[in-house]
Parts: structure tokens; sequence; C-alpha cells
């Protein structure tokens, strides 16, 4: 019986560890994008290939779009994409998103039948 105690302890410990721990990567997200820094983990994207993008906040359809959130994109050709938002080029009416593969992909906006967000960058719920 005290074995169960010592581990339910340590799980509710842990349990509180974990939730104190996404609370604070929420708090550096938020105070990134307040402060207008997003990083990326990526090799490929540099920053004067975020400087030639016109738009990093805008509006496609009904849904609000900023650079950093998590989206998944429905093309008319029935492929999906799951990638990060990088912006979006006006003139062109493109979108620029970031793959899970580390490739950048220019959509044009006209090719997307449908978009889900899956996660917006900083964020709590």
């Amino acid at each position: 019986m005290d074995y169960i105690n010592h581990v339910l302890k340590i799980s509710i410990v842990l349990f509180i560890v974990a939730i104190f721990g996404y609370l604070m990567s929420l708090l550096k997200e938020k105070y990134d994008v307040v402060n207008n820094r997003i990083t990326f983990k990526s090799k490929k994207i540099t920053q004067t290939f975020l400087d030639e993008l016109d738009l990093k906040a805008f509006k496609l359809g009904n849904i609000n779009l900023s650079i950093g959130d998590q989206i998944k994109i429905f093309l008319n050709n029935d492929n999906s994409v799951k990638g990060t938002v990088l912006g979006a080029k006006r003139e062109d009416n493109i979108l620029c998103i970031l793959t899970l593969e580390d490739k950048i992909m220019e959509l044009k906006v006209s090719k997307i039948k449908r978009l889900r967000i899956l996660s917006k960058y900083g964020r709590i719920f």
C-alpha cells in the first residue's frame, strides 16, 4: 500500500512539471510573437527569404493566418499538405509554407480547396 502512495505522489509531481513546462513554452512563444520573432527549425529558411514575403499576418477566406501557424491544406487535386505558414506574396497570390519534410512550398491560392488550422503560434487555447 505504501508503494502505491509513492507512485501516486511521483505521478502527480511529474504531471505538474509537465503542465508548468507547457505553459512556459507557450509564454515564450507569446513573448516572441509580441517582439516579432519566430524561430523555425529549418536549414532552408533565410532571413532574406522571409523579407521577400509581403504578408506575415493575413486573412485567407474566413481564416486569419499568421506566420508560425500549423496548418493542413487540402488541394484541388485531392492531395493534402501539412506545414507551417511562412507568409504570403500579395502580387502573385501565393501562400508559402514550410512542410514537415523541411521543404518550402509556394502554393497558389486558387489551387487550395480547403484549409484547416492545426495550431496557432503563441495561443494557449
